[in-house]
């Protein structure tokens, strides 16, 4: 279970938000569930919604990050998804590439970097993940200033963990909801959680790691979470994510 510190507030006003949020990785590894979809694909609307309750799990069920990541191949069949984004399909090759497949398509399903196909082969492969012990300890703390998100990570890697080791943030939006009008899915209202809004280059892991992140007059803060992954580089291997809402930080 994710153990949030919540630090330094305002004592005289309870009502104010928080100025900081530190949250720890746990002894376990969370595992990393990728979805690749998009709202011209007119097979993705029930992977949507199976990724949607999944989301909805009580954390001492399964211990997830969640990404639902919006690719652009489909926008040509009329509809352009909003969410799309050609770095979100570039990352799907490069998964795609890693597990030796031949094409990409939609939806697909990621567990760790691995491919999952079906739905029961997803949470088979995250409770196998959440049984492995961490090789590594992460903690994420968020600041929100005028305007940004202050994210820093620092890790504890033991004298064990060989190789060099490269990190992302991510931010990620929930309810949302799309009025389909044209292409496979005209006329459907399509819901979404979890959807990729930002994904930071990949860079080399320190042990304290610092980005600013511009916030997007488009996003819903009080429906928006950020999260770190750690990856072993040049092979795909995830060793450790951490995540957390940023609502503690709102102002009322």
């Amino acid at each position: 279970m994710i153990r949030i510190l919540l630090l330094s507030y305002l004592l005289t006003v309870p009502a104010y938000a928080l100025e900081r949020i530190n949250v720890s990785s746990n002894p376990q590894k969370t595992a990393v569930v990728e979805l690749f979809t998009s709202e011209g694909c007119s097979s993705c609307p029930p992977a949507d919604r199976w990724f949607e309750a999944m989301v909805q799990l009580p954390s001492n069920e399964i211990d997830v990050l969640a990404l639902a990541f919006h690719v652009d191949y489909w926008d040509y069949l009329g509809w352009k998804d909003r969410f799309g984004n050609p770095r979100y399909t570039s990352r799907q090759r490069q998964l795609g590439a890693s597990n030796q497949q031949n094409t990409i398509y939609t939806p697909e399903f990621f567990v760790d970097g691995v491919e999952a196909r079906g739905t029961s082969k997803v949470l088979e492969k995250v409770r196998s993940s959440n049984r492995k012990k961490a090789p590594i300890q992460l903690e994420l703390s968020v600041t929100k200033l005028s305007g940004s998100l202050q994210l820093e990570l620092r890790t504890i890697r033991p004298a064990t963990l060989t190789g060099p080791l490269d990190y992302q943030f991510f931010v990620y939006e929930s309810q949302l909801m799309s009025d389909v009008k044209r292409g496979e899915n005209a006329g459907e209202q399509l819901r979404h959680q979890h959807v990729v809004r930002y994904m930071s280059p990949t860079q080399s892991l320190r042990e304290i790691n610092q980005r600013s992140i511009k916030i997007d007059s488009d996003w819903q803060l009080d429906k928006v979470g950020v999260a770190a992954l750690v990856t072993l580089r040049g092979k795909d291997i995830y060793l450790q994510a951490v995540h957390t809402p940023i609502l503690p930080l709102l102002s009322p």
